[in-house]
């Protein structure tokens, strides 16, 4: 641990004394620690805050107003740093009513960096600092108090060393020309949209949604809307209402009643009692709604001639130019990306897909070449000199 001082705020007193210090920093490393097992939404324990080095652990669970602290996240002023940012915004955003802007994110900067897709905190720490972080707290009940020494010391360690990460990263994204391409890459974090998900497109986080189609997908989209607003409602995970499975069941029969369901797996006289009828209204509906309204499911091309080959090819120029600008082939293109391409580049008529390296910063590194392999604008070949794999024009 550093000899940065600790604050633990758990009194309104200490947090409005605290908050001036907190709002006079330019930039703010951010952390929280909660519970998600048992609830729809997550049990905020925790919220650390480094800046100016002093480091505020606070206390959401005794402190009935956080005001103050909320609007110094929501301060245009402030950077706020996060590593991994996703589920800390969705609390902030619940609690404080806005999202804290502008922030940086460093597990994404790190993968414009070369580190990796999802590189851990721990292991970025080490990187960048050689500091190796304790691991012993890391399935802590963070919503027991009072909190031990131990615990204070995990906790307080999660900001205070994202600090000197922020700074390497946001140096080496300055010095690489690339600060936009963070930007272009948190796009989804920065957006309010982002933390209030439509719950029409709660179907897709049913596994093995994708292999129903037509008016059962329907059906199976009414009854996952159903399942996410019982869960919000009772604040219990979605798969503690009705699991996957059952539901996927419920969706697939061409009739559905009361009488029928005890003989689905999954379903215990309970749930039918209290629930069945809801679903067999959901499943009503969905038989109800007319074709042309059903959801458009992609369909999956057939590979056309030579398609394999392609795909070999774009693969070899994605990891060239992942080596030229020392990042992982993974963040410049999937695999779904390139087969998609690989496919139309058969003919290369018409529009090319729709994918992710074609756009922003991704085109501009590999996206470009992509096409130009496809319509046989340039070529790889063995470079006489390094006895590697090379992209040249036809030109040369």
């Amino acid at each position: 641990m550093s000899n940065t001082p600790i604050e633990f705020i758990n009194t309104a007193e200490q947090l409005n004394k605290a908050a001036p210090l907190m709002g006079a920093c330019s930039v703010l490393c951010v952390d929280t620690e909660f519970h998600r097992e048992s609830t729809y939404y997550p049990e905020f324990a925790l919220l650390q805050i480094y800046g100016n080095q002093q480091c505020w652990v606070i206390d959401p669970i005794t402190l009935d107003d956080m005001s103050p602290v909320w609007e110094i996240m929501t301060n245009p002023n402030i950077i706020k740093v996060f590593h991994a940012a996703r589920q800390d915004v969705e609390i902030i955003f619940k609690e404080a009513g806005g999202l804290p802007l502008p922030l940086f994110d460093t597990q994404v900067a790190a993968a414009l960096l070369g580190y990796g897709q999802q590189v851990g905190f721990g292991n970025l720490v080490q990187r960048v600092t050689k500091k190796l972080l304790p691991k012993g707290e890391s399935f802590t009940d963070w919503k027991a108090r009072p909190l031990t020494a131990k615990q204070m010391e995990y906790a307080a360690d999660d900001v205070i060393w994202l600090m000197p990460v922020y700074q390497h990263l946001k140096e080496r994204l300055e010095a690489a020309k690339r600060t936009q391409w963070l930007q272009e890459e948190q796009l989804s974090l920065t957006s309010v949209s982002t933390y209030q998900p439509d719950e029409g497109d709660a179907v897709w986080r049913v596994k093995g949604a994708h292999r129903i189609k037509g008016r059962h997908l329907v059906i199976l989209r009414e009854m996952a809307a159903w399942r996410e607003r019982s869960a919000q409602k009772r604040d219990i995970p979605r798969r503690r209402m009705i699991a996957d499975e059952p539901m996927l069941e419920l969706a697939r029969r061409e009739h559905l009643s009361l009488e029928g369901m005890p003989r689905i797996r999954g379903l215990n006289a309970g749930f039918i009692k209290r629930f069945g009828g809801e679903l067999v209204e959901c499943w009503k509906r969905g038989m109800a709604v007319p074709e042309e309204l059903w959801p458009k499911v992609e369909v999956r091309k057939s590979n056309t001639s030579g398609t394999d080959l392609r795909l070999e090819m774009l693969g070899t120029l994605v990891r060239l130019k992942a080596e030229e600008g020392e990042i992982s082939t993974t963040i410049l293109a999937s695999k779904s990306d390139l087969s998609a391409l690989a496919s139309w580049g058969y003919r290369c008529k018409g529009e090319p897909p729709e994918v992710d390296c074609l756009h922003g910063w991704r085109y501009d590194l590999v996206g470009h070449d992509v096409l130009r392999l496809l319509r046989g604008e340039i070529c790889l070949h063995i470079s006489r000199k390094s006895g590697l794999p090379e992209i040249a024009s036809y030109e040369q």
